[in-house]
């Protein structure tokens, strides 16, 4: 039976920062610092079609929460904006062996967006997360390329230029499809880490260590899943309750608030709508701000929502059950 995959020829040429004409490697103190950044151009071609990838420079440098809104076409965010490059690789030594650590940029629309995501993966990342996707969804993944594994020859800086942009094709290639986008095998590859780990150090009370993960965590979703999305908002309400927590971040919290209130728009239904109003309203009070807008919104929501139960989560209750489902 023939293979309905497509191959796709691939041409690179590299400005290489390390000069060598044969396939000599590093010495392994060398190679524990070895830091790479390149450029290049990288043109991937189909054999029916052409060029499908523009030539380009290449420079280095819960659980969730839904409302009855979800699936909204309200909710405008545009999955092709979004671009992964990969910034940069360094060679890094675990005990006795030796990998390629890769910088991943995320980022909305290149050109215009100057404030990068960044997470960084090694191949095995990459390598569990294509055998996730594949078990999951077998027939959207079966077209699918993924650089194959070798055994010798992955430190040359030809090699990671090429794997890099093997990288880059496929996570536009994956998260174009939706599915894939809002799986959680997606989510774990990318933010899911640092949204459990902040959930471990709320949970005793360790707030400001908190705090960079789920900063990260948001910075991703924003650009992956866009502001409105529940999970992001989810990840906003995490900030408020940590920064509430912790002496004289009043003003931080209070950013972090006035922006999932305005991500949450005129959702009425959404679950973290009526905890974040008190909070907020609790926060305005503190910092001597106008609350009487708020006061008004909260009881027109009430009175939507009819009754209710006698007593209602608080924001940093709903939070942590959320994360701890994560």
């Amino acid at each position: 039976m023939a293979s309905n995959k497509k191959k796709l020829v691939c041409d690179i040429s590299v400005d290489d920062p390390v000069t060598s004409e044969s396939e000599s490697e590093l010495d392994d103190d060398e190679l524990a610092e070895f830091n790479l950044e390149f450029s290049g151009h990288l043109t991937l071609h189909d054999e029916q079609n052409g060029a499908v990838n523009n030539n380009r420079e290449r420079s280095g440098s819960m659980g969730s929460v839904h409302s009855q809104q979800d699936g909204d076409k309200k909710l405008k965010f545009h999955p092709g904006r979004t671009v992964f490059e990969v910034v940069s690789a360094k060679t890094m030594k675990d005990g006795h062996k030796k990998f390629v650590l890769y910088t991943v940029a995320v980022l909305r629309t290149r050109g215009t967006d100057t404030s990068q995501a960044i997470i960084e993966r090694r191949y095995s990342d990459f390598y569990h997360l294509n055998q996730n996707l594949r078990k999951s969804f077998p027939e959207i993944m079966e077209n699918v390329e993924f650089p194959r594994k070798v055994m010798t020859g992955n430190f040359k800086v030809e090699f990671i230029a090429e794997r890099s942009r093997a990288f880059e094709y496929f996570l536009t290639h994956v998260f174009d499809v939706e599915a894939i986008r809002t799986s959680d095998e997606f989510q774990d590859f990318f933010y899911n880490r640092d949204l459990r780990l902040a959930y471990k150090y709320m949970s005793v009370g360790n707030f400001q260590e908190a705090i960079p993960h789920l900063q990260n965590a948001l910075h991703l979703q924003e650009k992956m899943i866009g502001d409105t999305h529940p999970d992001t908002i989810r990840t906003l309400c995490g900030l408020i309750v940590a920064y509430t927590s912790l002496e004289d971040c009043e003003s931080h919290a209070h950013e972090y608030a006035e922006a999932a209130l305005k991500n949450i728009g005129d959702d009425p239904t959404n679950p973290f709508l009526i905890p974040l109003l008190q909070n907020l309203i609790g926060i305005r009070w503190r910092l001597q701000k106008e609350k009487r807008d708020l006061e008004c919104r909260l009881s027109r929501v009430k009175l939507h929502v009819g009754e209710g139960p006698l007593e209602m989560p608080t924001l940093e209750d709903l939070v942590m059950q959320c994360l701890s489902h994560i």
